[in-house]
Order: structure tokens, then sequence, then C-alpha cells
């Protein structure tokens, strides 16, 4: 028996990382999955519908954009014909955004990084909640990320866009609560990708190069070195000690199941970087 045996579950931005390790264990928890990414369709089916089948999983696999509307109301459509009801959404998709300073932040570059980070889980529990509503059961989970609590220097659009998914978050949370339904968000601390991403985004802005391999070598040092309450003791030599894609599905596993409804309206930090 897995934990989310007779539910549906639908997990946006599936193609890598966070999302990708949520879809994975809830398909192997007994959960009927429609995933999407913007990546093209044969790639997402390559590298996590097919895979996931062969083991047994159920999986509809879709080329969304989350953040037009049409697109995720054909999605959501196409997974109530296919799976007769939606028990969990998870808001995993997010993008960087540029590494600028603010003056030097275009408003298009602004408001895409909004849009994609913030606009589409409102699209995306707009879509859901009529059938979680009918039920009177359903749990949402939000991915913002411990930068939702803290200033990042030079990455204005994302992290407002983070900080907005707690509000959101929140703000959902009270107004559905008498339908049974939770949401909560999820706040990683670390993303094996997304951080390449980033480290090679500041070496580009600052004019430095990146070596990618001397990069790795110094996270790995930093993960055998961390601890869960490194930032605070950084005298000692510890740093902080982040989590990864597998931690967060571990925590979101927890929130879709039937004990997660004791949690609502929270926003959970992954790893010892933020404690609050």
């Amino acid at each position: 028996m897995g934990r989310l045996d007779g539910k549906v579950a639908l997990i946006t931005g599936a193609g890598r990382g966070h999302a990708e390790a949520v879809a994975k264990l809830f398909a192997k928890e007994g959960a009927a999955l429609s995933i999407c990414d913007i990546i093209p369709l044969s790639a997402l089916e390559q590298r996590v519908g097919a895979p996931l089948r062969a083991a047994g999983g159920q999986i509809q696999c879709f080329h969304t954009d989350v953040s037009q509307e049409n697109q995720v109301n054909a999605m959501v459509r196409e997974t109530l014909e296919a799976w007769g009801t939606i028990d969990i959404l998870v808001n995993a998709v997010g993008i960087a955004g540029p590494t600028k300073d603010v003056w030097d932040i275009s408003l298009s570059e602004w408001k895409h990084t909004l849009t994609v980070n913030l606009d589409s889980m409102f699209l995306c529990a707009k879509a859901v909640l009529p059938e979680m509503m009918r039920k009177q059961w359903g749990r949402i989970l939000n991915f913002s990320s411990t930068t939702g609590k803290t200033p990042l220097a030079h990455r204005t659009p994302y992290a407002t866009s983070k900080m907005g998914v707690i509000g959101f978050t929140r703000t959902l949370a009270a107004d559905v609560g008498r339908f049974n339904i939770t949401v909560n968000a999820v706040c990683p601390g670390w993303s094996g990708e997304r951080n390449v991403e980033l480290a090679r985004a500041m070496a580009d802005y600052l004019g430095r190069p990146f070596d990618e391999a001397a990069y790795h070598e110094r996270f790995e040092e930093r993960q055998r070195r961390g601890v869960l309450a490194g930032r605070w003791l950084a005298g000692e030599g510890y740093i902080d000690k982040g989590s990864g894609p597998d931690e967060a599905a571990l925590l979101c596993l927890f929130l879709a199941s039937e004990d997660g409804g004791i949690l609502t309206g929270q926003d959970i930090n992954l790893g010892g970087h933020c404690m609050w």
C-alpha cells in the first residue's frame, strides 16, 4: 500500500529537479500523475514519463506553458477526462530570472519572472479548485524558496516572486480551508542544476570566468562540512547544510498525504540556511 494510492496529482515543471523527484516518489507511492513542462513533450516522455510507466506508474505528460491560462485549463480538463479527478496540485515551475541590479532590469524581464513564478500558481490553483471543492478534499503545494524569506542581491524579480508565493499560499489557505483543502509552501535551500545556473549567471554579472568543475568541488566540500545550523557555526568551520530534490519530495509526500492535513498555510524550510 502506497501513501497516495487512489490519488491523482498534477505536477508542474516535472522535467527536472525538485518536481521530477516529486513525480518519481508520488508514482512510487501509488498516485496517478499528470506532469508537465515547457521542454519538448518527447524529452519529458523520455526522461520522466516512460521510465515511470515502465516501473508500473500511471502517467500523462503535457507540453504546457503554465503562464498561459488556456494551456493550463486544457491540461486540467484532459487530466479530469483521463483520471476522473485531481486530488493534489504541486506548483513547482520556476525560473531564475535575470541576475542584474534593479536599474538594469527591463520591465519585460521583471514581468516574465513574476508571470512564470507566481501567475502560474494562481492559474493552476484556480483551474483545479472547483474539483477539489466539489470533493471537499485537496492538497496544494507551492514551491517557494528560502529566498522567499531573505534578500538576494542582484536577483530582485526572483526574490520578489518567491516572497509572493508565500503570501499567496497563506491567503489561499485561509480561503479554502472550509473545503478541507490544505495549501502549503515548500522552501528548498539548494538545487544542484539550478545552483550551477545561478553561479554561472553571477560570474557573468561580475565579469568573472566560471569554472564548473571547481564549483562542483567546492559544493561537495560544503556538503561534507555542512550542518543544519551551519550559518550560525561559521566561526567553527561549518557552513549551511543544503537539501536536494529528494528531501523536498519527502516533505511533499507528507504534505500531500492524509497525515498532511494537520498543516495549512505554512512555509516550510529545508536545510538550515533559514530558520524562520
